[in-house]
């Protein structure tokens, strides 16, 4: 029980900072657990935490939610926020969607390029420092809200999710740095990043990982911890984006995808790999 009890901590935590959540439950869960389940085992665990994380998602952006879905029965028009928020999540999920197909068929090229992904990740890193230190500089953050979204942002953050789909990279931090680029305000950026996991997350659980329910058990308690520490998590998160400087923020988020890629080349996460 202390065991799915830690590791669920670890998924509620990590699945809203930019470095990887499946990287760092598996690597608890072999080198602080010793775990002999197999690899793909172990991914089909990780992805059973999630549906706790994407709990805490529901619960947080229900009002969110509830204007996405409430946006279809009104006109079509440049003040219904919810159906371009719609639109947008439809894009980024089917091009997601393709390049989960396209990454399972080449899976044993995507592992071997271990390599190519750190080098895409610590550059990620970078981009988010530099963003962070300019904005600094700048006192000025971007502007755009869900109501500038078009489908140039649906394709190339559903691209960019697409990539981030492959093992050991960072989804949060990929998307969150996408984003940036594109001059979405503070606010916005973090929790459009945060509306593209869940699609993702359902169809990815559902679709690819039905199996795991009816093998669960104990596992559960993982999932209820993921949930509960996920709200608090992502509740403290957005306060912190809020109330600091959105540069430091970005600087912040950028450390702590740098020490992921040296965690990956010389420590436990090496084992993702």
């Amino acid at each position: 029980m202390l065991e799915q009890i830690i590791l669920g901590a670890i998924q509620g935590i990590t699945e809203w900072i930019p470095v990887s959540s499946k990287a760092c439950v598996i690597a608890a869960k072999v080198h602080v657990f010793h775990s002999q389940a197999t690899y793909n085992e172990l991914i089909s665990y990780a992805l059973l935490l999630h549906l706790g994380t994407l709990g805490a998602a529901l619960i947080y952006f229900r009002q969110d939610i509830s204007d996405i879905v409430t946006s279809l029965a009104r006109p079509a028009g440049k003040d219904n926020d919810g159906r371009k928020i719609l639109i947008f999540l439809a894009t980024t999920t089917a091009l997601t969607g393709l390049g989960l197909v396209l990454t399972n068929k080449v899976a044993a090229l995507a592992n071997s390029a271990s390599s190519a992904k750190l080098a895409i990740t610590f550059l990620i890193a970078v981009a988010l420092i530099i963003a962070g230190l300019l904005q600094i500089k700048t006192s000025s953050t971007g502007k755009r809200t869900p109501r500038d979204l078009n489908l140039t942002d649906g394709i190339l953050l559903g691209l960019t999710q697409a990539i981030a789909t492959l093992p050991g990279l960072s989804r949060a931090g990929t998307t969150m740095a996408a984003l940036s680029a594109r001059g979405f305000e503070k606010d916005h950026m973090l929790k459009l990043s945060f509306l593209m996991s869940m699609p993702v997350i359902f169809i990815g659980n559902i679709v690819m990982n039905y199996k795991a329910f009816g093998h669960a058990g104990i596992e559960w308690a993982g999932v209820f911890t993921a949930f509960a520490v996920g709200l608090l998590s992502i509740s403290t998160l957005m306060n912190i984006a809020r109330r600091v400087n959105f540069g430091k923020f970005l600087v912040f988020i950028g450390v702590i995808l740098a020490v992921s890629v040296a965690l990956t080349v010389f420590g436990p996460f090496k084992f993702v790999d």
